[in-house]
């Protein structure tokens, strides 16, 4: 712009309103502005425009740098924290292994006739069942299978006719039933089994 009664255009407005222009051409625009009231106008537009801009700007920088503060972080004690919940569990876990669950617990089976459970031992404990074998088939060996209510096998082994009784790990608490089979598969004999 060389004419101060020129009009300034647009683009020498908006240079002139961000201070990208010469100091030769910022002192005709300035010139025009004091006795042009139209160019004025437009450049209080243009500079309204570049600050609503600005402004907005900023204000999404800054929503997207809170926006990244609110995002999940694990707090700087938490690692702490959960390694001594875990070495706290290690510890509750040694214990309890450490402990002996107690004797084997000897249950004599007997059968019973009815809907009684026959014998009971506690839970958890290894047990030494002694069936009751007396006028069964005479074999070497029988089978013992123990079924929980539903039916379902929890244990099986042998148990040989001259042994003194067939030990068991431990049951949880419920009602089972222990059956001796002939190792052909014939049921010779059920027996009743309460674990509380």
């Amino acid at each position: 712009m060389r004419d101060i009664h020129r009009h300034v255009d647009a683009e020498d407005l908006e240079r002139y309103s961000m201070g990208a222009i010469s100091l030769e051409a910022a002192t005709l625009i300035e010139e025009h502005l004091l006795t042009c009231e139209g160019c004025r106008d437009r450049f209080r537009e243009t500079d309204d425009y570049r600050r609503a801009m600005r402004a907005a700007s900023e204000e999404l920088r800054r929503d997207e740098k809170a926006a990244k503060g609110r995002e999940w972080r694990v707090p700087a004690w938490f690692p702490a924290l959960a390694a001594a919940a875990c070495g706290m569990l290690l510890v509750v876990a040694t214990l309890r292994l450490a402990q002996p669950p107690g004797p084997v617990v000897g249950v004599s089976l007997t059968a019973l006739r009815g809907n009684g459970a026959g014998s009971s031992a506690p839970a958890g404990r290894e047990l030494m069942l002694h069936p009751d074998l007396t006028g069964l088939a005479e074999d070497s060996s029988y089978r013992l299978e123990i079924v929980d209510r539903t039916g379902h096998t929890v244990r099986q082994g042998t148990l040989a006719r001259a042994q003194n009784g067939i030990k068991v790990p431990g049951l949880s608490a419920g009602l089972y039933f222990v059956r001796v089979y002939l190792p052909a598969g014939k049921l010779l004999r059920e027996y009743g089994l309460q674990i509380q």
